[in-house]
């Protein structure tokens, strides 16, 4: 299922009732005005939200961002594999010593 024919991904272009505290500064979507805490979380929520109607700027800094993203998650998975066989083996040897 895509995002355009998920019934649950939210296209909606109304302004979200997020509350944005006094003094801190939040990237804003041009289309849907709504807050994020850092810009790569904008330029991903466009990409995959608007991406009917955004500019071809918008849509490089896109692939940028989420390039960077997917290799960040694949570092974070190498990690989590690497954790497991440690725990794996860890609890392989404590059984062998304890039997």
């Amino acid at each position: 299922m895509t995002a355009s024919t998920d019934p649950r991904h939210d296209r909606t272009d109304t302004p979200s009732d997020t509350h944005v505290p006094e003094g801190i500064t939040a990237h804003r979507c041009p289309y849907c005005d709504r807050p994020f805490r850092r810009e790569d979380q904008r330029t991903l929520h466009i990409g995959l939200s608007h991406y009917d109607r955004m500019t071809e700027a918008e849509e490089a800094a896109f692939r940028d961002v989420y390039a960077a993203e997917e290799e960040e998650l694949g570092l974070y998975r190498l990690k989590l594999v690497g954790a497991l066989v440690v725990v794996y083996f860890g609890m392989l040897l404590l059984y062998a010593v304890v039997t």
